[in-house]
């Protein structure tokens, strides 16, 4: 079978590193199969994927062990351009794939260095853009894309070479959940229709489950866990050991002693009433959330932007349009909205990483006149920020910088390696870290210069709930001494979790800005702006009429109303 990969005890060790990073791993994944293959963040995930194509060893170094059968041909045998014909690999940020200037030639480049004949190359492009959904902006620049539409012009330029299998590396994990759903749909349409064998390493389980056949779990470079997708919700202590996410609506039925058959709210709702008696929810009266509605605070704001306006080259493309914000000191604000509304601009504005064309941003009083110890800022993608040889020097560097010729490591930096997960890893090269280890650094680094306001794009990315809740804890901590935070997410579970306050942004312009209760009951924004509510709230207002945001809001609600959780088989006994 073309489609069939086998991992035989496997093990393979990085050069220059003592331990392995894949332990005697044996997998087989079934021609048509669709496997998710998850874990916490550094486990070895997508060292893995990378054997599917030969990218390891053939391009790596280091010592392999074991044998990877793709189709029945060994990946040792042959080269990766011949492999990426069977294996089509999509990596985490399309950028790292994307280098031609039109949708069409970056599509097209492959099957030109195929060999094809021109006459061959057009159809099959266009092929491969209607299966992607992007056939109407073939002649587009690449530039103009959005994120998700860039994601799936990765996925058609390896479709283009009609790959057996597809391994795609975190692909939704820098999408808004329109741009997300837009890629699942595509994949699942490859898989079912086109019988493509698609294996996909993603934290964002409550996305991908849905659509996968079968769910492997790796621990350390060790394969721990494989299985059918409904199994796995059956299996609540390897995900939570792994710091993992399984859907809100099976964490709840878990958590209640209820069996969860399918991650559908309506499914979860009707399991959960043939065991408790759920009273409808009595709404209290709630205390008024000023401060935290953008209201102009009593002290001095620790950020200020007013009529702020912004584009790029071309006026007629306004980026930002009439930007108000004011943030208090010691408030923990969430920046969300889709790919392209405007929130990394915002964030790099406020920086001092650019400069606004009208209106005017203050921090702490002072004009925004450029970059400012006093603002601390956590870039998307972390690579773009370290250049220093170990983690310690890394993390160590402003201090240096501060300090001349002080040594650059204090009891604070060590107490940052400690909370954000990276002990062991401070002599190790941080480029040689993955991608939630390389930002959990960047982080740590920035976090050493103890900013006034800290901005951060996208921190989730990448992480495991492990390390998101590891990473929330040291910010939570540094807003309680004061200092301000605005993170853009499209993790609407972390937002409504953690996040005092909800901006959210639709064209440049701020469309609402209040408590995340409010902001997630707000049907109509949500539908304007493409943004979904955290499952736990649909399923507390279909179970009760409730307002809970949380999976422990809402097993908290049920047990408490049941009577300490006696179920209705009980009283009626």
């Amino acid at each position: 079978m073309k489609g069939n990969v086998q991992f035989c005890n496997v093990s393979f060790t990085y050069k220059h590193r003592s331990a392995p990073s894949i332990k005697d791993v044996s997998l087989e994944v079934e021609q048509g199969d669709f496997l998710l293959l998850t874990g916490a963040t550094g486990c070895g995930k997508s060292t893995l994927l990378k054997m599917l194509n030969g990218l390891i060893p053939h391009d790596s170094g280091g010592k392999l062990a074991g044998e990877i059968l793709v189709g029945g041909r060994s990946t040792r045998t042959l080269g990766i351009a011949e492999m990426s014909r069977t294996v089509g690999m999509v990596f985490q940020n399309p950028d790292d794939q994307i280098f031609s200037t039109t949708v069409f030639d970056e599509v097209a480049f492959v099957l030109e260095n195929m060999g094809l004949k021109q006459e061959q190359v057009e159809p099959q492009v266009q092929e491969a853009l209607r299966l992607v959904g992007l056939l109407d902006r073939a002649g587009a620049s690449v530039h103009a894309l959005s994120g998700g539409q860039k994601q799936r012009l990765a996925v058609a330029a390896v479709l283009a070479a009609k790959p057996q299998v597809l391994a795609l590396d975190e692909p939704i994990s820098q999408l808004d959940p329109q741009g997300s759903a837009e890629l699942l749909a595509v994949l699942k349409d490859l898989n079912v229709n086109m019988g493509i064998t698609i294996i996909i390493v993603e934290h964002r389980l409550h996305e991908v489950l849905p659509l996968c056949h079968k769910v492997a779990i790796m621990e350390a470079g060790k394969l721990i866990w494989q299985g059918v997708r409904e199994k796995a919700y059956s299996r609540q202590e390897i995900f939570a050991a792994n710091g993992l996410r399984l859907p809100q609506s099976v964490a709840i039925c878990h958590q209640l002693g209820v069996t969860a058959c399918s991650d559908k709210v309506s499914d979860a709702v009707a399991a959960i009433r043939k065991c408790y008696d759920v009273p409808k929810y009595t709404p209290v009266t709630e205390l008024a959330a000023a401060g935290l509605r953008g209201q102009q605070p009593a002290e001095l704001p620790a950020i200020r932007a007013q009529h702020l306006t912004f584009y790029y080259d071309n006026p007629e493309h306004v980026i930002l349009k009439e930007v108000e914000l004011v943030v208090p000191p010691g408030q923990f604000i969430a920046l969300m909205g889709s790919n392209g509304a405007g929130k990394s601009t915002l964030l790099h504005l406020i920086g001092g990483l650019l400069k606004p064309i009208a209106g005017d941003i203050k921090v702490l009083g002072k004009q925004v006149a450029g970059v400012t110890p006093s603002v601390g800022m956590v870039l998307q993608n972390p690579d773009f920020m370290l250049f220093n040889s170990t983690v310690r020097e890394e993390i160590g560097f402003s201090l240096r910088q501060q300090q001349g010729n002080a040594p650059g490591w204090t009891e604070y930096c060590q107490q940052l390696v400690d909370k954000l997960g990276l002990n062991d890893l401070e002599e190790d090269f941080p480029l040689a870290l993955s991608r939630g280890q390389r930002l959990r650094v960047a982080i740590a680094a920035v976090l050493v210069g103890q900013p006034q306001v800290l901005l951060l794009d996208e921190p989730t990315t990448g992480q495991d709930i492990g390390h998101i809740e590891d990473i929330v804890l040291v910010l939570k901590e540094y807003t309680r001494q004061g200092g301000s935070i605005i993170f853009c997410t499209h993790d609407t579970e972390v937002a409504a979790r953690f996040a005092d306050r909800i901006v959210v942004m639709r064209q440049g312009r701020i469309v609402a800005d209040d408590i995340p209760t409010a902001i997630f009951q707000d049907q109509d924004m949500l539908k304007a702006t493409g943004l979904k509510p955290p499952a736990a709230l649909c399923l507390s207002q279909a179970l009760y009429g409730g307002t809970a945001l949380t999976v422990e809001e809402v097993v908290e609600y049920v047990r408490q109303t049941c009577m300490g959780g006696y179920t209705r088989a009980d009283s009626a006994s």
